[in-house]
């Protein structure tokens, strides 16, 4: 029992270390301190321990200080330096610290390089006119593990994307199906009155319009002959009305348009 205790405690501990382990490997963080940083005597010491806990709170590895400085021999701040240090300590990013403290007041520039393309991938900073030394620390910290966090964050590869679900395959088709039955054929529709109405409608105007045209033939017939001059002149009137020939045309006509009417109206009402 007491070996399955000790196996199991392995794996748990194993478990926990293992990842962070990876995440060590896969960052490891050089410090480059830049010329123009000016500091009270004793403090870049101690920044430079605030960046290290920082950096390893996050998972990554520090290159000891000594070494760093030795392969950038100087403010390094061009590729060519950046992958000097790589070559050299085998940081794969390099933090390049500007820091200035004078009479209350101090600014802050820092620098995420990547070592091994030679590379800036990020920067951050904080300036502030009426701060203490403190102030200096807690901002230092501050902006250190945001920038870390950042640049540490977007270089993780992505998650892979979930696998597409395949639908099911359709099921195979019957094989006995029963043949469809045919739709009953359209019964013929009535046939519409609205045709014989418009008929018998046409055939009545057209005998109307017949006798009208009859009556005005007889009125001309019997106002042939008849003088021009009206009731009550004295004059003598020699020019009388000639009007044979139309009205015998209306006649005619009107009594043909009231027989075509009559038959037209029969036809289409029986």
């Amino acid at each position: 029992m007491r070996f399955l205790r000790v196996g199991l405690f392995g794996v748990i501990v194993a478990s926990v270390l293992v990842p962070r382990a990876a995440a060590a490997a896969a960052h490891r963080v050089a410090i480059v301190e830049a010329s123009s940083s000016k500091l009270p005597r004793g403090e870049a010491a101690s920044l430079r321990a605030d960046i290290e806990d920082v950096v390893g709170s996050l998972g990554a590895g520090v290159v000891p200080f000594a070494e760093s400085k030795a392969a950038a021999g100087g403010d390094c701040n061009q590729p060519e330096c950046m992958i000097a240090i790589h070559g050299a300590t085998g940081a794969t990013h390099v933090l390049r610290v500007e820091s200035v403290f004078k009479k209350g007041a101090f600014t802050l520039q820092l620098q995420m390089w990547d070592a091994r393309a030679g590379k800036t991938l990020s920067s951050d900073g904080k300036s502030c006119d009426i701060c203490t030394l403190p102030d200096l620390h807690t901002a230092l910290r501050d902006r250190v593990a945001a920038l870390c966090t950042r640049v540490f964050e977007a270089e993780e590869p992505a998650p892979a994307p979930p696998p597409v679900p395949v639908p099911p395959a359709p099921p195979p088709p019957a094989l006995d199906v029963a043949p469809p039955t045919p739709a009953p054929a359209p019964e013929p529709a009535p046939a519409s009155s609205t045709g014989r109405r418009i008929g018998q409608v046409g055939s009545v105007a057209l005998a109307a319009l017949g006798v009208a045209a009859a009556v005005y033939g007889g009125y001309l017939l019997h106002l042939n002959g008849q003088a021009t001059c009206k009731a009550g002149q004295t004059t003598i009137c020699d020019q009388h009305h000639v009007t044979t020939g139309p009205g015998a045309g209306f006649l005619g006509g009107g009594i043909g348009a009231v027989i075509v009417g009559g038959i037209l109206f029969y036809s289409f009402t029986w």
